[in-house]
């Protein structure tokens, strides 16, 4: 019993030291938080329309609300690693089928996207602040009143600028396109602008 809680202390006291040597040197580099708010717009291929079935126009609009938060962290000198989480308020398509006919048909519903992505970001040193290039991959929640929410993976890309107020403030302008694998390929642009908090 003795020989096994001292075991036990060793190991614990070992991946405590593991993470020490090899978290340091992560957490040592640059950090930074932030916001963007905008606009959006879905682009998504056509489908099937059944009679008397609406499909819903998507323009972009800054009704359709994109919301992220990030956190990103300095790996090197010009490249950085960022988490995004975001939510678009946009219109959703579900695919069905009808008995006796072929193909599959289309149906729309005002609903919303849940994204988490994880994005490798190469900066470009400006006379006045920076600009960016971006892009990685994402989990897709899509949800709508009257539609079967679904769950899937995809990818984004997308540019931004960062414009310094302060050393530790900052304003961000980006636009982003997220390529999503749900029913009928939606694509989604997000544009929008907000606030950075650098450590």
């Amino acid at each position: 019993m003795i020989r096994f809680a001292i075991f036990a202390a060793m190991k614990r006291a070992s991946l405590l030291i593991a993470l020490i040597v090899v978290g340091a040197p992560l957490f040592a580099q640059s950090t930074e938080f932030g916001v963007i708010v905008g606009g959006s717009r879905r682009m998504v291929d056509i489908g099937q329309r059944e009679p008397g079935v609406q499909w819903l126009d998507s323009k972009f609009n800054f009704s359709n609300s994109s919301v992220e938060l990030f956190w990103g962290m300095q790996m090197d000198e010009d490249t950085w690693f960022k988490l995004k989480v975001g939510r678009i308020e946009t219109q959703i398509a579900e695919a069905y089928n009808i008995t006796g006919t072929s193909g599959t048909f289309r149906r729309d519903a005002e609903g919303e996207v849940q994204h988490i992505d994880a994005l490798a970001e190469y900066r470009f040193a400006e006379p006045y602040g920076s600009t960016s290039i971006f892009g990685g991959i994402g989990l897709y929640r899509q949800s709508a009143d009257g539609l079967a929410s679904t769950n899937n993976f995809g990818l984004t890309a997308g540019v931004n600028g960062d414009f310094p107020i302060t050393r530790r403030y900052g304003i961000v302008i980006e636009g982003a396109y997220h390529f999503t694998n749900a029913d009928f390929r939606p694509r989604y642009m997000t544009v929008g602008g907000g606030l950075r908090l650098s450590f």
